[in-house]
């Protein structure tokens, strides 16, 4: 008789031995969780992950007191703040500690910083190359004739946050209907485009003061300016952007998604000569607007007024209060049975789309 995995269901006719020796796979299979020849997923520093041409980095930290298998954070630092200021540095989001509320967290390392979660602002801060719009992460296609090949390609980054998380399940017991991912600023952004190109993957996200890159309806680029006014004209629009396939898909599997909005000061001055070149009131009423357009996505927009940080009143509470609130939504759940518990105090949480930015 054939040996069956323990994610396997053995299908068995009564007298017919033969029967059992073919098992049918179940959801959350081996397949599901792999690693690249020769790597081992530990807790903490993993480095020298070969992925499409590069060798990459990422900090595990796992589930405390989980019974079965874990909810999985992958929490994404924005320009400023370096992988590990993001994972243990309380005005940073001190991702780390959702490990104590069961979930097993997943760090990756910029692109920029060659591998060390330590590099912060510096050289990853600035315009993008090779086609990205900037720097941080592979977030959003250029408005240029560089941009083109990345309309319908998610890009390494994407790509990498998957393959690491498959990779982390081969040693860590994960939930494979309870991925999550999320992110500040440029991490938000970089969220936009995964959540868009990849809902098979991910049950949900936490994009905060992500971009959307809105655009023209052909996908051409808009400026700064004009890009604010297309979204105070018609606030209520599905805004194409260049964070996402073009055109935008018309429907994604199902999942959750909190967007999160960090009120009047929420903008990013680049400095001159450009000045202010990010203002997260329209992108995140473009961003809720598609998401929440989808019948079988829960979209929570959120609310407060620590301005373009990760979310700074009641931090942990926070934190705390949104990841419970994705895993209490496993992907494939009918949207009709999500039921919204208040947020902390310092925040506005609904369903829907946001009606409080116009």
């Amino acid at each position: 008789m054939a040996r069956l995995g323990r994610n396997s269901i053995l299908v068995c006719v009564a007298g017919l031995l033969a029967a059992c020796t073919t098992p049918i796979e179940a959801p959350q299979t081996a397949k599901m969780w792999a690693c690249p020849d020769g790597f081992t997923p530990r807790e903490g520093l993993n480095t020298n992950f070969p992925h499409e041409g590069m060798m990459r980095a990422f900090v595990v930290a796992s589930a405390k007191g989980a019974t079965g298998p874990a909810p999985t954070w992958v929490p994404l630092t924005g320009t400023v703040e370096s992988t590990n200021a993001n994972l243990t540095v309380p005005r940073s989001g001190a991702n780390a500690l959702m490990a104590d509320q069961g979930f097993t967290v997943i760090g990756p390392v910029r692109q920029c910083a060659e591998q060390d979660p330590n590099v912060g602002r510096g050289q990853c801060d600035g315009p993008g190359s090779n086609g990205w719009n900037w720097k941080p992460w592979n977030d959003g296609r250029a408005g240029n004739a560089d941009g083109e090949k990345w309309k319908n390609d998610a890009g390494p980054d994407s790509r990498f946050f998957e393959a690491m998380v498959r990779c982390v399940g081969t040693a860590f017991p994960l939930d494979a209907k309870r991925l999550y991912v999320g992110g500040i600023s440029a991490g938000g952004t970089v969220t936009n485009r995964a959540l868009t190109f990849n809902s098979d993957f991910w049950a949900g996200g936490m994009p905060i003061s992500g971009e959307w890159y809105v655009s023209n309806d052909d996908g051409s680029p808009l400026s700064f300016n004009d890009a604010r006014q297309a979204v105070i004209t018609n606030p209520a629009k599905i805004h194409q952007g260049r964070i996402g396939p073009y055109p935008l898909p018309k429907s994604v599997t199902p999942m959750i998604v909190v967007t999160v909005w960090g009120g009047e000061k929420d903008l990013w001055d680049c400095g001159p000569p450009l000045g202010l070149c990010a203002d997260y009131r329209p992108s995140t009423q473009a961003g809720a607007n598609y998401f929440a357009s989808m019948s079988n996505v829960v979209h929570v927009a959120c609310s407060s007024t620590h301005g373009h940080m990760w979310p700074q009143i009641n931090t942990q509470a926070f934190n705390a209060w949104a990841l419970k609130t994705m895993a209490s939504h496993p992907k494939g759940t009918n949207p009709k049975a999500f039921r919204l518990t208040p947020p902390p105090e310092g925040y506005s949480c609904r369903i829907g789309t946001y009606t409080d930015h116009y």
